[in-house]
């Protein structure tokens, strides 16, 4: 057959295509790099996909056995347990959905039973079409009925097998959608958390429901918001749900607006451009114009400068009064230092505080590089000391004991010219750095490239972005040092970075793709939307 010969050209050991002993040398080569179980290598199988697999609705009981051969034959990680997993993987495009049945249809006519990891990879190209087209009610019913013979086998599932059956049922137009909430439930008992792909399939469905209720409303919200609790962003199609709404776009509108302004998020370009075709198709309800920002947080489109980071008093005292008990005190840190140090160290800071600057020595000292002289190291300690004094600022440093055995002459510089605390060698630095930072006042900065993230997690939901927004105003690192011993020091931004509104107008940052883990350095965003949503319209509709 045609279709054969074509496959033994794309898998070549298909029907031993190579003489029994050069195959170990053959295969060899191709496994080099071996993939993980279930993933797809760029290279045979894409050819498979492209060569044979995109153009075909269904194959031979033939065909079928001579791919799943030499998929076995050709790859060590692909076996006769996920090998059904791996070809369901391969035929995952919307327009294969009845390839994928196809090849179903095949292992129970050869009297194969199709696992658990099989049928949740078929209910993928199920969700995979629903998003290309409308299902039919006899490709619903398939859906259903493949959901409810997984949920009899086992009285709890696993979190990949809980994912598949969710992305299962938000394919459907019914009500029986609402039947992957409890595995969304059944997810954090078997993982430490719903996965973002599980979270933004169900919060898309209830932004995009037909006959929505508001009950719809308020579980997209709240699951979008354990998500971004948890630190996870929620996919673009979550937020192009919501926006296609046009019905209820107003208030809904400023509640994103909201949302992505507290959880500090940044949307991508694909989301932005939608915000911005909003704003042609409904001109008497949104403004729409992209920018950039010019010196000082400028907004080239309105021209208004960018509100700054800085947290009020209030925020600052519970920051302040908190840290100690929430970080400081923990036992992770006495696991590295003892009370009698701690103890030591926050009388030092009674007698000397307050401070303009305090400089994490150790971390200064190596962000050039570790295989450096002591000299070298304590020169350049000394040159960040001076940076700051000849600005009159009032300096204190931390370092480590060791740092005593460093060159003489710059360590006596440092003492000379800033206060210094010593902790033992075992010594957890950055609770040291942070309370004299803290302690000292709303107006004291510290230097450090360390970002802080375990110590931000540890102050909570409410105290943790009042700690960034501080962090960013206050935190000062070392970019470089140059051949002839100057320094390149990177300024805190004083504006802020997330979305936010200033005199009526929105400015919403956003970044080129979507990414799943958000960073926690302080870079100024390159592009940004800046919006305006029309009020009076707004109110109307609420």
């Amino acid at each position: 057959m045609y279709n054969l010969r074509l496959l033994r050209q794309i898998l070549p050991s298909a029907g031993h295509a190579h003489p029994a002993h050069l195959r170990p040398r053959w295969l060899a080569s191709q496994h080099k790099r071996r993939p993980q179980p279930g993933s797809l290598p760029p290279d045979r199988l894409e050819q498979l996909r492209s060569d044979l697999l995109e153009r075909r609705q269904e194959l031979s009981g033939e065909e079928w056995t001579e791919v799943r051969q030499s998929l076995v034959d050709t790859y060590k990680h692909i076996n006769g347990r996920n090998v059904d997993a791996v070809i369901l993987g391969v035929c995952s495009g919307p327009q294969q959905l009845p390839l994928a049945k196809n090849y179903v249809e095949f292992l129970r006519s050869s009297g194969s039973r199709p696992n658990a990891a099989t049928l949740g990879r078929l209910l993928r190209v199920y969700n995979a079409a629903y998003h290309a087209r409308p299902l039919s009610r006899e490709e619903q019913a398939e859906i259903l009925l493949i959901c409810r013979d997984l949920q009899a086998e086992h009285e709890t599932l696993d979190a990949t097998s809980c994912e598949h059956i969710i992305h299962g049922l938000v394919a459907m137009d019914s009500s029986d959608w609402r039947r992957a909430l409890p595995l969304l439930e059944m997810m954090k008992v078997t993982t430490s958390a719903p996965s973002v792909a599980a979270y933004s399939a169900l919060a898309e469905k209830a932004f995009s429901v037909e006959q929505q209720e508001q009950e719809d409303l308020e579980l997209a919200w709240r699951l979008l918001e354990e998500m971004a609790l948890a630190r996870k962003l929620p996919k673009c199609e979550v937020y192009l749900a919501l926006l296609s709404r046009l019905d209820r776009l107003p208030a809904q509108l400023k509640l994103l607006l909201e949302f992505l302004e507290r959880h500090e998020i940044l949307v991508s370009q694909r989301v932005a451009e939608r915000f911005k075709e909003l704003a042609q198709q409904v001109p008497h309800l949104l403004e729409a114009r992209a920018t950039s920002l010019g010196p000082l947080g400028r907004c080239q489109a309105c021209q208004q400068h960018l509100q700054p980071v800085a947290i009020g008093d209030e925020q600052f005292r519970a920051l302040r009064d908190c840290f100690l008990e929430r970080v400081l005190i923990r036992r992770d840190v006495f696991q590295r230092s003892t009370p009698a140090e701690v103890a030591r160290f926050k009388q030092y800071v009674e007698r000397t505080a307050p401070y303009d600057c305090v400089i994490d020595g150790l971390n200064v000292a190596y962000s050039t590089g570790t295989k450096k002289s002591p000299q070298q190291l304590a020169k350049l300690v000394a040159t960040v000391v001076r940076h700051f004094r000849d600005r009159d600022k009032r300096v204190l440093v931390l370092g480590r004991e060791h740092m005593r055995q460093w060159s003489k002459q710059a360590m006596h510089y440092v003492q000379s010219n800033a206060s210094l605390f010593l902790t033992s060698n075992l010594s957890h630095d950055d609770p040291f750095l942070l309370y004299a930072t803290l302690r000292s006042g709303q107006e004291t900065d510290f230097f450090s490239r360390d970002l802080m993230r375990s110590h931000a997690f540890h102050l909570g939901p409410e105290l943790k972005p009042i700690f960034r927004r501080w962090q960013q105003e206050h935190q000062f690192s070392l970019v470089t040092q140059t051949q002839t011993g100057r320094i390149i020091v990177k300024e805190p931004i004083r504006h802020r970075l997330s979305a936010h509104q200033v005199g009526g107008t929105w400015h919403v940052p956003y970044c080129e793709a979507y990414t799943q883990h958000p960073t926690d350095s302080f870079e100024v965003p390159a592009n940004w939307l800046c919006l305006r949503l029309k009020e009076n319209t707004l109110r109307d509709k609420q």
